[in-house]
């Protein structure tokens, strides 16, 4: 059932990103809420749910992208390492860790972004565009993350209760 709701999430995400947010861009940027349900899977300390969610997505991103296919996965699994590293020292439970964690593989994710589409020889603007773009961009993901961790705690709740009761009419219907 959690597998499910990993699904559901990555790919709302993706179409989310794409659909709603494209509509949102403040000074061409926009969240990636792909990065933040990555740093949402971490946040139990299991490396199997991040990099999992960070593949599936990366595979999603690259679809809907229209870029070089691949760039968006490498970014994910960078930012799912960086943020099980980050989970697996720092006390999670503080809501100012939580952001905290979210600003730095933000800062990763464009980090690596850049790095890559440099590489590959995309086109890139001008440094000052990058700098300001990227602090726009950790600053959007800060307060955008705030809002999903409540959501996702939401969903999985209302998962756990929807699994709960057809459980509970499988076993009275085998009695």
């Amino acid at each position: 059932m959690k597998l499910l709701i990993w699904l559901f999430l990555a790919l709302f995400s993706i179409i989310f990103q794409t659909s709603v947010f494209d509509k949102l861009e403040i000074f061409e940027a926009k969240p990636d809420l792909l990065l933040i349900l990555v740093v949402y899977a971490n946040l139990d300390k299991k490396i199997y749910k991040g990099l999992a969610v960070a593949l599936i997505g990366g595979i999603f991103a690259d679809g809907f992208s229209g870029t070089i296919f691949g760039i968006q996965l490498i970014c994910k699994q960078v930012d799912a390492l960086v943020s099980q590293f980050l989970t697996r020292r720092l006390l999670v439970n503080e809501k100012f860790v939580k952001i905290s964690i979210i600003a730095i593989v933000s800062l990763v994710d464009r980090v690596v972004l850049y790095s890559t589409s440099i590489l590959l020889n995309q086109n890139m603007n001008t440094s000052l565009y990058l700098v300001r773009n990227t602090a726009i961009i950790i600053l959007y993901n800060v307060i955008v993350s705030i809002i999903l961790f409540r959501f996702f705690d939401y969903i999985f709740l209302l998962g756990d209760k929807i699994y709960k009761t057809c459980y509970t009419i499988k076993k009275k219907l085998r009695i």
